[in-house]
């Protein structure tokens, strides 16, 4: 199996990233593909299936005729986003050199009982808004090593495992809502210059709320639970060098994108590959065994990677074909619509995600259609607060997320266990009351 070709073509589009150079990313959708296709049957069903999909939607644009430029956005948005996840997702190896990092579930797992689920929900928040996926990555890495420390048997184990990454998943299921880093606010913020991350605030706030509340009253006993099992008292150590180490991460991230025309995330995307292998480096004193662990790493995502840059094009790919000018067009002839928009973003997301659909690419051809309309002088409030609340749902109701596969990877679960075993009551429960808050939004506005 080649695997050289998947972190060349990581590096190369991190390169183009920084340099703003964007032809190298074609080079690296060039070297990630090639990867692909060479190893094309070690992928997973779904990844096999989307990807067999995305290609036939690539030929019928290419079959229907399109603009020159339109290809080149293609790769580099394919390599943009499979990077985006790979880089994101090295804080794996973090996880396994760095022993502080495990007792960050000691000290989440500390103080009173009644707090312990909101902890773990902010925090995972939080630290998901600046490193995406890469939380995930490192939570659920450190929290498989925090549990293989005491005596546990394996069902209390894989209990304690499931009980920790929902209240992970749940965490970052706020970034939407609330992270300025988002794509969702990214992507509106960029498509309509009237939305911005603080008017859209308050009503994420109120989404997050709502989300919070429910999970609390349902995950906070299980994780009193795996508390009182473990019985560890002792106090949590180097959460002082953690927390100085985290803060010169954050403030090496928010200075480079201050610097640079880069966001966080994407100053994120560039930092963390770059400190993780010098540490790395520094530990091993072998730059073979840095690229045989960051080579390992990667591939063991190829899965999450092929899916995320898979579900870039085919958006961009039907943007191109959908004939969403018409369909703006028309809504905005009628705006007694606005509200069932906005329905049908929280809705739609959600249904799509379901079968197989990424939320990437359902959320890029709703931006779409809400910045024709927005142009048309429509209100789109309503519909963007859906998008929001719709992706943060999808993000951990979608057994083809990435999000649903990296949690199933960890736990050894079946992805349709982490999506409707795990969350379905929870996402039956928060439904109704996100429906009440678009429609109270709608009557606001109105």
């Amino acid at each position: 199996m080649i695997t050289w070709l998947l972190p060349l073509g990581v590096a190369l589009e991190l390169l183009a990233l920084g340099g703003q150079w964007p032809q190298l990313s074609w080079v690296a959708a060039a070297a990630i593909a090639s990867y692909y296709l060479l190893n094309f049957r070690r992928l997973l069903i779904y990844p096999r299936v989307l990807g067999l999909i995305t290609l036939g939607s690539v030929l019928l644009l290419a079959v229907l005729g399109t603009e020159q430029e339109t290809w080149g956005q293609l790769a580099a948005s394919g390599a943009y986003y499979a990077s985006f996840l790979g880089a994101l997702g090295l804080m794996q190896l973090l996880a396994r050199h760095l022993p502080h990092l495990r007792e960050m579930h000691k000290a989440l797992l500390a103080g009173p009982g009644l707090w312990l689920y909101p902890r773990y929900v902010l925090t995972a928040g939080s630290i998901g808004s600046i490193l995406n996926f890469g939380m995930m990555a490192l939570l659920c890495g450190t929290l498989q090593q925090h549990l293989q420390r005491y005596d546990l048997d394996e069902q209390r184990r894989r209990a304690g495992m499931r009980t920790v990454m929902i209240a992970t998943l749940r965490g970052f299921a706020l970034v939407p809502l609330l992270a300025p880093t988002s794509v969702t606010i990214a992507m509106l913020t960029r498509e309509m210059p009237d939305i911005s991350w603080s008017g859209m605030l308050p009503y994420g706030l109120a989404a997050s709320l709502i989300l919070l509340l429910v999970g609390w009253r349902r995950e906070n006993p299980a994780l009193v639970a795996l508390r009182d099992e473990i019985g560890d008292s002792t106090p949590a150590t180097g959460m002082g060098q953690l927390l100085i180490g985290s803060f010169l991460g954050l403030g090496a991230i928010g200075l480079l994108s201050w610097m640079t025309v880069l966001t966080p995330s994407q100053a994120a995307m560039i930092l963390i590959p770059l400190g993780i292998g010098l540490y790395v480096l520094w530990r091993e004193r072998s730059p073979a065994e840095v690229l045989r662990q960051v080579s390992g790493n990667l591939v063991t995502m190829h899965n999450e990677m092929f899916i995320f840059g898979c579900a870039a094009v085919l958006g961009g790919v039907l943007g191109a074909l959908a004939p969403l000018d018409g369909l703006a067009d028309w809504l905005a002839q009628a705006p007694q619509y606005n509200a069932l928009v906005g329905v049908a973003s929280l809705f739609g997301i959600i249904g799509l995600a379901m079968i197989g659909i990424a939320p990437i690419v359902s959320l890029a051809l709703m931006v779409g259609l809400l910045s024709r309309l927005a142009e048309l002088g429509v209100p789109i409030l309503t519909p963007a607060l859906g998008l929001m609340c719709g992706f943060s749902i999808a993000m951990i109701f979608s057994p083809f997320g990435p999000s649903t596969l990296i949690l199933a990877r960890f736990s050894g679960s079946r992805t349709s266990e982490v999506v409707f075993g795990w969350n379905g009551r929870f996402v039956a429960t928060v439904l109704p009351l996100l429906l009440i808050l678009l429609l109270v939004t709608h009557w606001l506005q109105g």
